[in-house]
């Protein structure tokens, strides 16, 4: 017997073939499969490697032995139909009318079929007509020059977002590849995205020299590629012209109208526009007190060069809501600064999506007046189906409708164009917090994470973990490795009664107060708490009086502000003032109740929840604690685990079913 025939006798052959068509299922699930799913590079090669090194191990196994209704015995050397005690009939029909061989050829079949069309079937969906604009690599030297660079960018991103049917990825994301040695297909990968869009930009003697391509990152094929070289002036064509060519090789429709706004100019002043990048900047750059104002210095010149600047006017009068939303300043006169620039922009560009946001940040910012924010949001989406600066604010105003569903479908609409945005992850957690949807909650994390911001992992990593395991021990040791955030710190560590470690935490900063959005705490409160904590009654005194007196004189120049008859409240009632107590805890619910605000107006019931448990009024603290218990933004199984405002009421059979009923199943 020749070996070949050897090698057909011990069904050598059938094995290989057999193992090949699985391993060829295989390679194409892990193709198909492993990228869904996010698993590291190294697990694709290591199954490769894994399946490679069984072929010979699958062909010596099958030399040796053979399978037998018996099981697997060693396989006789004589040419004998006898095998393993039983008298096997050899198969003499033809290859193909085998059963054997023809699921064989039906697994092979079924193969190539998963690697034909399983990508569709199992891949992530990536729009065909999506598009990320890297940051253009800048040829100039000079400084302003890079403004300009990045100006190019930003307002190509923005008329793209102008064309209803692309989905064009926020600035927010695509900046962080700048200067990157990433490649394409990694990059849109991580955006999610069919197509690159990159370029260069130089300035030199009042002229600027453009070169742009359009690249398919699956392929690498250019679909468009341009070089421009025009007069500095003619940078806003420039851009126009772009957007258009790119809406046009992405076979998208493009109404006259569409064609309209991507063409309408910014200003006629390119000083101006660098002073309006440099605005955008400072504004990209957070919203603390520092980088407001620098952007308003910044648009304030570019509106003294070009008072025909709309989107200039209409970005200032955004900070200075901004400059009252985040408290720094409440003042009237913030907000009639606020008005005229607004009124401006919209006197110049009335259909204009950058206007139409910022006049409804004027009314969602200055005055909550949602219903008039919502249409100024919703016409800017239209003019720009793109703009994920709207999409993401109507969602805001849905959340403090109370409206989470809709709330959360526009939030992770507008993170489907800006991935990378912490901010809005920070807020799409936010609102699964509210709804105690903490799995959800871990999921935003883990991906915030993954963006390396510490911010993140502090605020809501943090906020996951106290109010979902109530362990708070564990927070306050984490905070102690943070620099800063001596707000949180105190906070939490006011809720485990470590009194010593509060005095050191003050001894640490000189700031006089501790503030956010939702929450006023003057230094001398934190100073009273800990002495009384430590038995100083007098000193304790001593400092909540004089934390009464700095509230007292907020309440005066701002006195529809809640924080701060929150904080005098919740003084009034360690004092054993009652009566004054519970009237400034009541006042603040009266200015901002649940009806008002369904993500913050909870945040003083809870206070005055904890004001009536200080002051013994057992009844009505649980009665309150029962409702916030069960609504959104409501109370949380940690905050009520070891708060000591609440140690009046812990041993009731009320307070210990609203745990039962908050703990998080494990």
């Amino acid at each position: 017997m020749s070996f070949i025939d050897e090698l057909k006798r011990r069904k050598v052959f059938r094995v290989a073939a057999s193992y090949a068509v699985v391993a060829f299922i295989i390679m194409q699930l892990v193709e198909i499969l492993f990228p869904m799913f996010n698993f590291p590079q190294w697990t694709q090669q290591f199954t490769v490697i894994i399946v490679l090194l069984g072929f010979p191990i699958a062909v010596i196994l099958s030399w040796v032995f053979d399978k037998t209704p018996q099981g697997f015995v060693k396989t006789d050397f004589n040419d004998t139909e006898d095998v393993g005690g039983m008298n096997v009939k050899v198969d003499a029909r033809p290859f193909y009318l085998q059963k054997r061989n023809i699921f064989l050829a039906l697994g092979v079949f079924a193969g190539i079929l998963i690697g034909t069309y399983g990508g569709d079937t199992f891949k992530k969906t990536i729009d065909n007509k999506s598009i990320a604009v890297l940051p253009f690599d800048n040829y100039s030297t000079a400084e302003e020059d890079q403004y300009f660079s990045d100006g190019m960018t930003e307002v190509i991103i923005a008329n793209l977002a102008k064309v209803k049917d692309l989905k064009v990825i926020s600035r927010t994301s695509v900046m962080e590849y700048k200067n990157t040695t990433k490649k394409l297909k990694e990059i849109a990968k991580e955006l999610g995205v069919a197509h690159i869009l990159e370029g260069s930009i130089q300035r030199a003697n009042g002229r600027v020299r453009v070169v742009g391509q359009l690249i398919d990152a699956d392929t690498d094929e250019h679909i468009w590629a341009e070089t421009y070289d025009k007069k500095e002036s003619d940078i806003f064509e420039l851009q126009s012209d772009v957007a258009i060519e790119i809406a046009n090789a992405l076979k998208t429709e493009l109404t006259e109208d569409v064609k309209s706004r991507i063409s309408e100019k910014l200003t006629e002043s390119t000083i101006a526009y660098e002073y309006y990048l440099k605005g955008n900047m400072h504004e990209n750059a957070g919203h603390s007190k520092e980088n407001l104002l620098l952007a308003i210095s910044e648009y304030e010149r570019a509106v003294a060069i070009d008072p025909e600047f709309a989107e200039a006017h209409a970005q200032l009068g955004k900070m200075h809501a901004h400059i009252k939303w985040y408290r720094h300043d409440l003042s009237q006169r913030r907000m009639d600064m606020c008005k005229a620039a607004i009124d401006r922009a919209m006197s110049l560009k009335p259909n204009n999506a950058i206007v139409r946001i910022a006049r409804g940040t004027y009314y969602y910012h200055g005055f909550r007046d949602y219903g008039k924010a919502l249409a100024d949001y919703t016409l800017a989406r239209e003019l720009a189906p793109g703009n994920i600066s709207a999409i993401y604010r109507i969602g805001l105003i849905y959340r403090r409708l109370g409206d989470y569903e809709k709330a959360i479908d526009n939030m992770e609409q507008a993170i489907s164009f800006d991935p990378r945005s912490v901010l809005m992850l920070q807020n799409l957690a936010g609102s699964h917090l509210a709804l105690r949807q903490y799995e959800n909650v871990e999921s935003i994390i883990k991906r915030t994470d993954e963006l390396g911001s510490m911010q993140t992992k502090v605020s809501h990593g943090m906020a996951s973990l106290y109010n979902s395991s109530g362990n708070v021990l564990k927070v306050t040791s984490y905070l102690k490795n943070v620099e800063g955030w001596y707000g949180r710190k105190l906070r939490y560590n006011a809720i485990v009664k470590d009194f010593n470690e509060i005095n050191k935490i003050l001894s640490e900063t000189t700031d006089d107060f501790f503030t956010n959005i939702q929450f006023y705490f003057p230094r001398s409160y934190y100073l009273g708490l800990a002495s009384d904590g430590l038995g100083k009654k007098s000193e304790s005194k001593k400092h909540f009086d004089k934390a009464i007196t700095n509230l007292n004189e907020k309440i005066i120049e701002y006195p529809n502000d809640p924080r701060f008859y929150t904080t005098l409240g919740l003084i009034y009632a360690r004092l054993g003032k009652n009566k004054d107590a519970v009237e400034a805890g009541l006042e603040a619910t009266r200015i901002l109740p649940i009806s008002k605000d369904a993500m913050f107006g909870p945040t003083f019931e809870k206070s005055l929840s904890s004001i009536y448990s200080i002051i013994g009024e057992k009844n009505i603290a649980l009665e309150k604690i029962e409702f916030l218990s069960s609504i959104p933004s409501g109370f949380h199984y940690g905050e009520l685990l070891r708060d000591p405002s609440f140690d009046s009421i812990r041993n009731e059979p009320r307070f210990q079913e609203v745990l039962k009923n908050l703990k998080p199943q494990s």
